[in-house]
């Protein structure tokens, strides 16, 4: 095989490489991890703290299939009011990943106070 198709081969190579990590590199930053607790405390407990428009909620008040049923038949657009134009499906992933991480049934039940 001639000289400078093995030189191509590497600069393909590397470029492939490079190419790759860079697509990997902002993949992990747009799917970087929310602070689950602030996002749930800004965005939710605006409204649900006892003084706002909604009654308080704490993680600990329900259990972790009563979350994930809550969020899955999106009860709250049925029940309250549509909350897409203030959370997004990320956030939104994220505030049910805290909110099963401390559910009255899991290994970190976690009370309305959040300290």
């Amino acid at each position: 095989m001639p000289e400078f198709i093995k030189n191509y081969r590497i600069l393909y190579k590397t470029i492939c490489l490079t190419g790759l990590t860079v697509i990997c590199l902002f993949s992990s930053i747009s799917l970087q991890s929310f602070d689950k607790k602030s996002l749930f405390m800004s965005k939710c407990c605006s409204c649900h703290n006892g003084s706002g428009e909604a009654k308080t909620i704490s993680p600990s008040m329900n259990a972790v299939k009563q979350w994930k049923r809550f969020f899955k038949k999106n009860k709250h657009k049925r029940k309250y009011k549509d909350i897409s134009a203030v959370v997004s499906e990320a956030e939104s992933d994220a505030i049910l990943s805290y909110l099963i991480e401390h559910a009255a049934d899991s290994q970190k039940p976690q009370a309305f106070g959040l300290r």
